[in-house]
């Protein structure tokens, strides 16, 4: 594609759509490195695992679908819940453990989802959730519903038999399914190397007999185009494919690992592609949004998560005589 075509491919989105993921990448980083010095100050119940240069994926993707769409996060993907309607108030609430959190500080704090935004929760046994995901839109396609699904996973997971089984069925049924991998090139401390002996992900595609297709993890606006091409294209023709972003996470594993098994200079390179400074940058080259309306932007994130926290800190913690509520269904 021609850069002139880029370009106005780019402009045809809109003004008001860019924001909107570029809103999603800042409140996420913004909040995310809030809660590493919550977690840091010993206020957080639980670990603290981020996505922290990962941004892009879930605001790009999630900012590319409709109403009825489904998704399966990670616990990298805090932009994939923001994109999706989700308020960063309930975020804080959320690793707090207050009770007013979207799990009543009941669950481990990545444990949450918002079944009305289409936002499944997920669990600690990553790939588990995809089969769901898959049953989720061949249940809501049945119900004549245009329901397309997201499931998003990580290199590691890639190894489990869940997504072996769910990228099976789906592609034997033609569920209009994509699988995200994001390839952080390592699963917990393990190298791309140990894990794998093709050269991408994707290509595991053709063993499944579906597309596989390789994207820029850390390049939102690409990205967005992208995946609003496949999205358009699994509405028509239903079928499942597979999609990997390449991409690295900018911390450990989670907080209380300090990632010294990552080349510096890996580490380093990466840090020139942060996708916020990437898609900010790129938006305003193509003059489709302003550098004031950008500051703007950022100056509003930073009081959004600044009042979020303090709230959020300020708010009770489950009422111990409450601990046997909803263990078991009401007779």
């Amino acid at each position: 594609m021609s850069k002139k075509a880029a370009k106005a491919e780019v402009g045809a989105v809109g003004k008001a759509a860019w924001l909107a993921i570029m809103r999603s990448m800042m409140l996420a980083r913004l909040a995310e490195e809030r809660l590493v010095r919550l977690y840091h100050q010993g206020k957080i119940f639980g670990g603290v695992y981020t996505g922290i240069g990962q941004e892009a994926i879930g605001a790009a993707t999630t900012a590319a679908c409709g109403e009825h769409d489904l998704f399966t996060p990670c616990i990298r993907n805090m932009t994939v819940h923001l994109g999706r309607g989700e308020c960063v108030l309930n975020v804080f609430r959320q690793y707090l453990g207050r009770a007013t959190g979207p799990t009543r500080g009941r669950d481990g704090n990545v444990h949450y989802g918002n079944m009305k935004n289409g936002v499944y929760a997920m669990i600690s046994h990553l790939g588990a959730m995809l089969p769901v995901l898959v049953g989720g839109v061949m249940a809501r396609r049945r119900r004549g519903m245009d329901t397309v699904g997201i499931a998003y996973i990580g290199d590691g997971a890639t190894s489990t038999g869940d997504f072996h089984e769910a990228v099976n069925f789906a592609a034997v049924n033609d569920v209009p399914v994509i699988f995200l991998i994001e390839n952080n090139k390592y699963a917990y401390s393990t190298p791309n190397s140990d894990q794998f002996r093709c050269k991408r992900l994707a290509d595991r595609a053709a063993g499944y007999g579906i597309e596989g297709v390789c994207a820029d993890g850390n390049d939102a606006v690409g990205l967005h185009l992208l995946t609003r091409e496949l999205v358009a294209g699994l509405r028509a023709k239903p079928r499942a494919m597979l999609m990997e972003c390449d991409t690295l996470r900018m911390r450990g594993h989670g907080e209380h690992d300090d990632a010294s098994y990552v080349p510096r200079e890996l580490v380093e390179e990466y840090a020139k592609r942060d996708p916020i400074r990437a898609a900010w940058e790129r938006l305003m080259k193509e003059g489709v949004v302003p550098r004031e309306a950008l500051d703007q932007l950022e100056r509003a994130c930073r009081e959004e998560v600044d009042r979020a926290y303090h709230q959020a800190l300020n708010e009770p913690p489950p009422d111990p005589a409450t601990l046997l509520d909803g263990v078991y269904a009401d007779a």
